[in-house]
């Protein structure tokens, strides 16, 4: 029989067309590498025409989606973000077109990629899903773990927010990343100790690490460790001056400044211990059962929030019993002569242009007309928020007449 000239090849038609496949990916391979060069010179949207003209010649091209991916996210597109992470994703789920070379986004990368599309464009519920399939296809990854972590810490579900952290601590102990992670929740829960211990490793592993300076010193303010907490906003002042203008406003915290009595309706707080009450106002306090509001006026170093300020029930009243404010009746015991101080006053009023609230204040005799007080130990605390929602420092929000500056 004569032999054709088929025999011993391949169908030419199967060659043709493996021969044009391959020129398609080579083509867009040369327009990948073009976006890579404008890439490295900025030229962003040179780079992007680059990536969807590749994708023109060869929609495969798995680098061509991921870049487009994330470039997208970078300028806050996140609907075309999330379809070129969605279209990454399919490639990457077919064993027939994927593409497994080595520099390639794996499918667990190109499923983080389009949770953090969806994360971004406040899709939680997308993005969760995305995360948590991520996880369970590979369980010794940590970043899964990790970003949802995130995502769970932004949305303040901060209990679960710990719990991923901690995984993806458990499979990378060495990363200094989670444990900043773990360090901001701890932050945002209160849990300064925890925070600061977390940080301090954090930095130890990590150099460079801004966040974690900051972080660390919001946990060393919490603490009472403000020689610290300074320090770390040294650190930032030289590495990120956002980061240190950030942290400064917190340090930075509203104080009070000083107490003035000189409108106060008689209440002197240079007088000591056993001062008869009735030498407050020998007018009105001299009868049995009498009683006198007073008042004294407190100025703030900064712009104090008007409904918080005013609020009496953020503010008390009460024996000094301190090395800052003194002891009352110079810490002799008190007597059934001593006046009672009522824990709260009666109605404060802010003026905003001094910084200034005035409080006032019921001081009553007693049935016989004999009681006393010590005026200059009677201490005026504050524990509410000034205009930007900061609490108070608590080393200057109290304040009475034996120390003049505020402790």
């Amino acid at each position: 029989m004569a032999s054709t000239v088929f025999e011993g090849s391949s169908d030419p038609f199967i060659v043709l067309g493996q021969d044009l496949t391959s020129q398609k990916k080579q083509l867009a391979q040369y327009s990948v590498l073009q976006a890579a060069t404008f890439l490295q010179n900025n030229r962003t949207d040179q780079a992007i025409s680059a990536f969807k003209r590749a994708l023109t010649i060869d929609p495969q091209n798995a680098t061509a989606n991921n870049y487009l991916g994330k470039l997208y996210l970078s300028q806050g597109k996140n609907a075309d973000a999330i379809k070129a992470y969605q279209q990454l994703v399919r490639i990457q789920s077919n064993q027939a077109i994927a593409d497994t070379s080595a520099n390639a986004p794996t499918k667990v990368d190109a499923i983080i990629g389009l949770g953090n599309a969806y994360l971004q464009d406040k899709q939680y519920g997308a993005s969760e899903k995305q995360f948590k399939l991520a996880a369970s296809l590979a369980p010794q990854n940590p970043l899964p773990a990790y970003t949802l972590g995130l995502q769970y810490s932004n949305t303040d579900r901060l209990a679960e927010a710990e719990t991923q952290f901690l995984k993806a601590k458990k499979i990378s102990p060495t990363d200094g990343n989670v444990f900043y992670a773990l360090g901001m929740v701890y932050n945002k829960q209160g849990r300064s100790e925890e925070a600061a211990a977390s940080l301090e490793k954090a930095l130890n592993l990590k150099k460079n690490f801004p966040a974690a300076n900051y972080e660390l010193g919001v946990a060393y303010d919490a603490l009472g460790r403000t020689d610290d907490a300074q320090k770390q906003l040294t650190l930032l002042q030289a590495s990120s001056p956002t980061q240190a203008t950030n942290l400064k406003f917190i340090l930075d915290k509203p104080a009070m400044i000083y107490m003035d009595t000189k409108k106060s309706g008689g209440f002197m707080g240079n007088l000591g211990p056993s001062t008869p009450l009735w030498m407050l106002d020998p007018t009105l306090l001299t009868a049995p059962s009498s009683s006198k509001t007073f008042s004294v006026t407190i100025g703030f170093n900064t712009s104090m929030d008007v409904p918080s300020v005013t609020n009496t029930q953020n503010w008390s009243i009460s024996r000094a019993n301190s090395t800052g404010g003194g002891y009352y009746n110079n810490m002799m015991p008190l007597s059934t002569r001593d006046a009672a101080l009522p824990p709260t006053p009666e109605s404060v009023f802010y003026d905003a242009t001094s910084q200034e609230a005035t409080l006032v204040f019921r001081l009553n005799q007693d049935a016989a007309g004999n009681t006393v007080i010590d005026p200059s130990h009677v201490v005026f605390a504050f524990n509410g928020k000034d205009a930007s929602g900061r609490p108070m420092d608590k080393t200057a929000n109290e304040v009475d007449g034996f120390n003049i500056t505020p402790f």
